[in-house]
């Protein structure tokens, strides 16, 4: 009994560190190359359903794709109805996993650990190591389900426990309970159907009471979504409150209708293991039809229950904790936030200052606009840095420095701005005079600090290396431009018998304080080509 114990305990831990391997690195290979198969094929809720079983399928985890769909949806690159589509095809996507599982798939797990495990060690490309890291995983999938299978076969000959489990046969709602606390626990609901199986072709819990822990295996599934909804955004509430509901609602009829199901299973081709794998497939199938054309309706109902909130009047992060569990995506949402904050400097300060230098502007104006720079940096760099604490890849730990370097430049020139206001202050307060050509030489390299910001801003957006590197080789001329404006400063002094040095010392502070800004803007596209 002890050993028995022991084994399937053991068993079930290979099993589950299995599936949670083979997850996280069919992400890192496949999670951008979904999200973009998603986003591209998604435009009817018909090939949403197709999609999210082929995305669901391949990346072995309905929560991944869950994710990438809650990311689509809060950029808008799909609508809701369309991101329910996804998530009803994921439901059937995760059955297909179980559906392979219960082949003799067990005698394939030595090979499998054998070639994943010397892929992983000594191959050093990354691609193959992923492809080795899959191999293991797979292995010990398989591993698992031989040890979970072969410890129970005692438990079929020991009648105290065949005795017990019979009289329970006989309260299906109770193995339902059972079914959806452990999926929940596991975050597996295959986990909790290959027990379940195992249990059956072993002898000792009958068909029945196995189907019963499927549908709560399916109902449990759902916990874990609305559980880590709870710190997403709204989007997210929304699909794992639909998610929730049409499992749930499916659970209900079907379990009113068990008597009925349980003489139709047993009709079904192939060894009982076969039978409750159809039955898991064709369970999500049905309520895949039944909740297809009415997702548009339910979908007006979400927004009317669950209004998105107006834009605040002040520039908003808008991250997502959920996303941290796929690091892409997460990326992908930090890039769009620090776009967001670029754009707000170069509205609302950087072109502001020529206002501001002719007399229309006002310091108060952006000083606001520097404090909401202050408070979003900190909320995308905390952010950023709690997802360098998840399992990167190399590509994705460069991604993230690079986001903190332009995110630092981008804080950095929101404080050189107003260093300059304050320096401008202070000007007047001195009640020093700036010459025209003074005023006219600060404009136009407010022009020159305009077009490489605007330029290093649209390398970043749209990864173009090649403008990011046309901005750098202009600097030449930046360069010129500071030493003339300089030149021309004393020399006007000098024909104009001005001898106060705190005019200088006033002008040449204020140059200094719009080069700093230029510098980080030019730092900016150093950083798209990787010159950190």
């Amino acid at each position: 009994m002890l050993a028995s114990l022991i084994g399937f305990l053991g068993g079930l831990g290979v099993f589950l560190y299995g599936t949670h391997l083979l997850s996280n690195g069919l992400q890192k290979i496949g999670a951008s190359k979904m999200r973009k198969y998603l986003s591209a094929i998604s435009n009817t809720r018909l090939k949403g359903v197709l999609s999210g079983i082929m995305v669901t399928f391949l990346l072995q985890s309905s929560t991944v794709t869950n994710i990438l769909v809650v990311g689509l949806v809060g950029g808008a690159v799909i609508t809701l109805s369309q991101a329910f589509g996804i998530v009803l095809g994921s439901a059937i996507g995760t059955t297909l996993t179980v559906q392979v599982l219960t082949f003799d798939v067990a005698k394939y797990a030595p090979i499998l650990i054998f070639l994943g495990a010397i892929s992983s060690i000594f191959v050093r490309k990354y691609i193959w190591k992923s492809i080795g890291q899959i191999l293991l995983s797979v292995g010990f999938v398989f591993f698992g389900i031989g040890m979970i299978t072969t410890s129970l076969l005692p438990l079929g000959e020991n009648e105290i426990i065949v005795h017990i489990l019979v009289n329970l046969s006989g309260t299906p709602l109770l193995f339902l309970i059972i079914g959806s606390v452990l999926a929940a626990l596991m975050h597996s609901s295959a986990a909790v159907i290959i027990i379940g199986i195992a249990f059956v072709t072993t002898d000792v819990l009958t068909l029945s009471s196995v189907l019963s822990l499927v549908l709560g295996a399916n109902l449990g599934a759902t916990l874990p979504v609305i559980a880590s909804s709870l710190a997403s955004k709204i989007d997210g509430k929304k699909l794992a409150l639909f998610y929730f509901l049409f499992k749930g609602i499916g659970v209900m009829i079907a379990m009113c209708l068990l008597s009925f199901i349980d003489s139709w299973v047993e009709q079904f081709p192939g060894e009982t293991e076969r039978q409750i794998a159809h039955f898991h497939t064709l369970f999500n199938i049905t309520i895949v039809i039944l909740f297809f054309p009415f997702t548009p309706w339910i979908a007006n109902l979400f927004e009317r229950l669950f209004p998105q909130k107006k834009p605040a009047p002040n520039f908003e992060v808008r991250l997502d904790e959920l996303l941290l569990t796929v690091p892409e995506e997460a990326l992908l949402h930090c890039k769009h936030e620090i776009t967001r904050l670029a754009e707000m400097v170069e509205t609302d300060m950087i072109k502001r200052l020529k206002n501001y230098i002719n007399g229309d502007g006002s310091f108060e104006d952006l000083h606001n606009s520097e404090q909401v720079i202050d408070q979003s940096f900190i909320k995308i760099q905390h952010y950023l840095l709690k997802l360098g604490q998840q399992d990167l890849t190399n590509s994705q730990s460069v991604q993230e420095v690079k986001l903190l370097h332009i995110l630092n430049d981008i804080e950095h020139i929101g404080d050189m701005i107003i260093r300059f206001v304050m320096k401008a202050e202070h000007v007047n307060k001195k009640q020093i005079t700036l010459t025209g050509k003074d005023h006219d030489k600060l404009i136009v390299l407010l022009d020159y600090i305009e077009q490489s910001y605007h330029a290093s801003l649209y390398a970043f957006k749209e990864d173009d290396s090649d403008k990011a590197a046309h901005n750098i080789q202009s600097q030449s001329v930046i360069n010129q431009y500071e030493r003339d404006i300089k030149f021309e400063h004393f020399n006007s002094m000098i024909q104009n018998k001005e001898h106060d040095p705190s005019i200088s010392g006033v002008y040449l502070d204020i140059i200094n304080q719009l080069l700093q800004v230029y510098h980080h803007s030019m730092n900016i596209s150093r950083t798209v080509l990787g010159l950190i």
